[in-house]
């Protein structure tokens, strides 16, 4: 699968007489749950997931007892975990050196292993076809889920939002469009909750 990237304006003092700049980032169309990790983890081992859910929630209290006692965390094939800390730097001028006050750590910092970055090196990328402030033309729509249901009977959240490179908000407005013209049908509930499209759409 390609992955989406849309072109953004880098920022810069309006008083600055240097040439515009751009940059590009990825689209995010859906966030991945823990419950669903573990599903998936549990088709690939012979643990189940619950038993994975429970490693991986002892797991997310380990790794901060860890980092605490000064330590990197490193999960093989994974990368390194280690704090990122800051406080107010002044001159104690009284003992003629630098002093902290006020430490704490700002954030905990993650350095992926050479070879998940390895994992990217032959993937392609494609600009994003869909833009937060403009409405997605009615016949890409059609088109797209047309070809879709001509494979498939359902179609889930995530799903339409990678199909038509659109982020979570907007993709569950459309689905909420969509249901309430009677293209489509909701069945189920919460993340399982999939979208089949009713006789007379998107070629049923």
């Amino acid at each position: 699968m390609d992955i989406h990237y849309k072109i953004q304006q880098s920022p810069h003092p309006k008083t600055s007489d240097r040439e515009h700049k751009a940059h590009i980032r990825p689209i995010t169309t859906d966030t991945v749950t823990t419950t669903q990790l573990c599903e998936v983890l549990s088709q690939r081992c012979t643990l189940t997931g619950p038993d994975i859910k429970c490693v991986l929630d002892a797991l997310s209290e380990i790794i901060p007892e860890y980092l605490n006692n000064n330590t990197t965390v490193h999960w093989d094939g994974l990368g390194f975990f280690s704090l990122s800390i800051t406080g107010d730097v002044s001159r104690d001028e009284k003992r003629k050196r630098m002093k902290v006050d006020n430490a704490r750590v700002r954030s905990i910092l993650f350095k992926p292993e050479k070879r998940m970055i390895d994992y990217f090196q032959n993937v392609h990328f494609k600009e994003g076809t869909y833009l937060a402030s403009h409405e997605i033309d009615d016949s890409v729509i059609e088109e797209k889920l047309t070809e879709f249901f001509s494979r498939r009977h359902s179609i889930r959240s995530g799903e339409l939002c990678n199909l038509l490179v659109l982020n979570k908000y907007d993709g569950r407005r459309l689905l909420k469009r969509l249901t309430e013209q009677g293209a489509l049908v909701s069945d189920g509930r919460g993340s399982g909750t999939v979208y089949i499209p009713l006789p007379g759409h998107f070629g049923v």
